[in-house]
């Protein structure tokens, strides 16, 4: 059997001495460089001489706006974009509108149920909702056989199953008309 040595070639063992902790051996790229240092003529610049926090809220501040889409499930606009606004937030991935629904704020398009068992989270998306109740047009909420119309929350009646006694989603309901401009 015929052993053979590999050595490196003289290229190889010239880059692999190199200090890996020191620049001097990188050429700097005067064109990369300049692109670093100057801004591009398209991006928002804040105003000359803001201390480094206005600054960074001023370029904040002049971010465009992103709207939460106003297509859900056959919902009013406005129940729309609490609904893509929630799936946002809180990572609910099933959250059932009108469709299939043809009677009261369903059928109508005004109502939401946010599908969760977990209770923490639960609590914490119909607290978000009621605190927020008057910008989203809400008219009330209803968790765990509780309801809640913005003045605290009331015990309901047992309807016979987890579905129907709420324990297994969060039901939002809707004004009407409301105003579609929540950003997401």
């Amino acid at each position: 059997m015929l052993w053979m040595t590999l050595r490196p070639s003289a290229d190889v063992e010239a880059v692999a001495s190199v200090d890996t902790h020191s620049t001097s051996a990188v050429e700097a790229d005067p064109i990369a460089g300049a692109a670093l240092h100057e801004p591009r003529h398209d991006e928002p610049q804040p105003e000359p001489g803001l201390p480094a926090d206005d600054e960074l809220a001023a370029l904040s501040a002049m971010k465009a706006k992103v709207l939460c889409g106003t297509e859900f499930k056959g919902t009013l606009p406005h129940v729309a974009q609490v609904g893509h606004l929630l799936q946002t937030m809180f990572g609910v991935g099933d959250i059932g509108g009108a469709h299939g629904r043809y009677d009261g704020d369903h059928g109508a398009g005004r109502a939401l149920d946010v599908m969760t068992s977990n209770t923490v989270l639960g609590n914490t998306i119909a607290e978000f909702v009621l605190a927020n109740k008057a910008r989203f047009g809400v008219t009330y909420v209803i968790w765990q056989q509780r309801y809640n119309d913005g003045s605290g929350w009331s015990y309901m009646e047992d309807r016979g199953s987890p579905t129907q006694n709420h324990y297994d989603h969060v039901h939002i309901s809707f004004q009407s008309s409301g105003a579609a401009n929540i950003a997401c």
